[in-house]
């Protein structure tokens, strides 16, 4: 067996897992600012405009 496709191999799985992992890390990301901002919103809804707190 030739060694070379072998290492060929490796190569490829390894890019094509360290970019599905960093795509997968960036989707987690912005799914977590996505609910800060709702989470924010919400709380915000429960008190009245013009009150020491603000969003």
């Amino acid at each position: 067996m030739n060694l070379e496709p072998g290492f060929q191999f490796i190569i490829f799985l390894f890019l094509f897992g360290s970019t599905n992992y960093l795509m997968m890390l960036k989707r987690y990301e912005n799914d977590l600012k996505k609910k800060n901002i709702i989470q924010k919103n919400r709380i915000a809804e429960l008190y009245p405009k013009g009150t020491f707190i603000s969003v």
